[in-house]
């Protein structure tokens, strides 16, 4: 006779753990989305989410580490499934399409996502938006590869840095620059357009006619 074990349910306790955790990251979605990360305080969050400041520094230690619990959530969907429009400069444009969402919408809580994620203090919140920026890495080293003309098994790693540094760089500019009406997208695409196909022409083939 083989004995099979059921997954357990999970008890009161942690259902109360998970309730609060919820309430807590979605009171701060709700004022980080209405009124931007500067205007708010870890004070408010906690009142809006019916939870004690001291609950809330349980589940997030820091007002930064508040915002990347939040933004976390939506960020991973760029390294959730990798595009394949069978174009690569095209595939990495839309890979990185809900960092240019969440720039449009809220561009002071993505600058202050990207300092905290850089410069923030430690926690986990913190350290799963690095591995999601590490992921995105590791999505475009894949693009890279699909698209890649060398021979299988090519070390791409340093180009797939070189990328991300670009589509990195051009949307933090892409946050900063509010010129009405100019289409960042199509900045990023020629960028890294230059940076798969190079930044000068071809020059034309010499043949022994040429001078």
């Amino acid at each position: 006779m083989v004995l099979v074990s059921l997954p357990r349910e999970p008890g009161r306790r942690e259902l109360n753990k998970a309730d609060k955790q919820r309430r807590i990251r979605d009171a701060a979605r709700d004022l980080f989305s209405r009124r931007g990360y500067s205007s708010i305080t870890t004070q408010e969050v906690a009142d809006l989410a019916e939870v004690g400041t001291g609950t809330l520094f349980r589940y997030a230690t820091s007002k930064g580490e508040l915002l990347c619990m939040v933004a976390n959530e939506q960020l991973r969907a760029m390294v959730d499934t990798v595009p394949d429009t069978g174009d690569p400069v095209e595939d990495l444009v839309t890979l990185c399409d809900p960092l240019f969402v969440a720039l449009e919408t809220q561009p002071e809580n993505i600058a202050a996502y990207h300092r905290e994620t850089l410069f923030g203090e430690p926690g986990p919140h913190r350290e799963e938006a690095q591995r999601i920026f590490r992921d995105l890495r590791g999505s475009i080293g894949e693009i890279l590869a699909r698209h890649s003309a060398g021979a299988p098994g090519s070390d791409l790693e340093g180009p797939a840095q070189t990328v991300f540094d670009v589509l990195y760089m051009g949307i933090v500019r892409s946050g900063t620059d509010r010129t009405p009406g100019r289409d960042h997208r199509a900045d990023l695409r020629l960028h890294v357009r230059r940076v798969l196909h190079g930044a000068l022409p071809t020059a034309p083939a010499h043949t022994p006619d040429s001078p």
